[in-house]
């Protein structure tokens, strides 16, 4: 499956803070900086396909729409720290132009002096410029411990959320790369070249699996029918669907629905 929107982390005005036993997660992106740390056990973390095993106080940086999940292997404890780009946004232009070679910290000692300020900006009455401070301090340190190098392609924060976010709200409708190329006032060419450069995945194709999650989510309400959900989420026609969704998940929507059951 390719990454999936989180809607809800653009929406957020603050710094996110969450604790986790034996957590997972789907593919995601978003803009806000995360902060993954493991407290105990084992998890398998990824960040743009690059997979690593991660044991407790070691942690993962993803950047402005990096994609990435995280899976515990048997057992573990985790946190995670996200923070919206507008609360640190010399960092932002600071690592604009470049990319961790290894979004990962395996340093004990530097990860536990990081959850030690995390702890601090998460303490109950702190003021805004104490919760700035906090947050370059963290940051501060990843930028120390994580090597960085230059790259061509520039990521626009801003055109990419104001993208994502369109996306999010009219994949149901009639759209395709021309469309949205001319609701934002570029070119077919500049647009596609630029989502896939960004996010990993051709425009029309996320459009694709943006409806087909949908359509899942629609499958699992008792009382849909395959047709309501597939029309309901933007396809055209039955065939459309049923030809994208074998491409995706290789069997049929009532196959998965068999194997992996109503969620309701």
């Amino acid at each position: 499956m390719q990454p999936r929107f989180y809607i809800e982390r653009e929406k957020a005005q603050d710094v996110f803070y969450k604790e986790y036993v034996n957590g997972t997660g789907f593919w995601g992106v978003h803009s806000p900086v995360e902060l993954y740390f493991v407290d105990d056990g084992e998890m398998e973390v990824f960040i743009n396909n690059r997979k690593k095993l991660l044991k407790k106080n070691q942690m993962s940086v993803a950047l402005s729409f990096d994609a990435h999940t995280y899976k515990t292997v048997k057992s573990s404890k985790s946190s995670v720290l996200i923070i919206p780009t507008y609360m640190c946004e010399e960092f932002v232009a600071e690592v604009k132009h470049r990319r961790p070679i290894s979004p990962y910290i395996c340093d004990e000692k530097t990860v536990i002096e990081i959850k030690k300020y995390v702890k601090k900006l998460n303490r109950e009455g702190i003021n805004s410029i104490q919760k700035k401070g906090f947050i370059y301090v963290i940051l501060g340190i990843i930028m120390d411990n994580l090597s960085f190098k230059d790259v061509n392609d520039i990521i626009d924060v801003e055109l990419s959320t104001k993208l994502l976010m369109y996306l999010n709200d009219n994949f149901t409708k009639d759209i395709s790369l021309a469309t949205v190329s001319a609701a934002f006032g570029y070119n077919k060419s500049y647009i596609s070249r630029y989502f896939k450069n960004c996010f990993g995945i051709g425009l029309n194709r996320y459009i694709t699996i943006a409806r087909l999650n949908n359509a899942i989510t629609l499958m699992n309400e008792e009382g849909n029918t395959v047709t309501y959900c597939a029309l309901e989420s933007g396809f055209n026609s039955m065939r459309t669907f049923y030809r994208c969704f074998a491409e995706e998940f290789k069997c049929t929507p009532k196959e998965y629905i068999n194997e992996f059951g109503k969620t309701s």
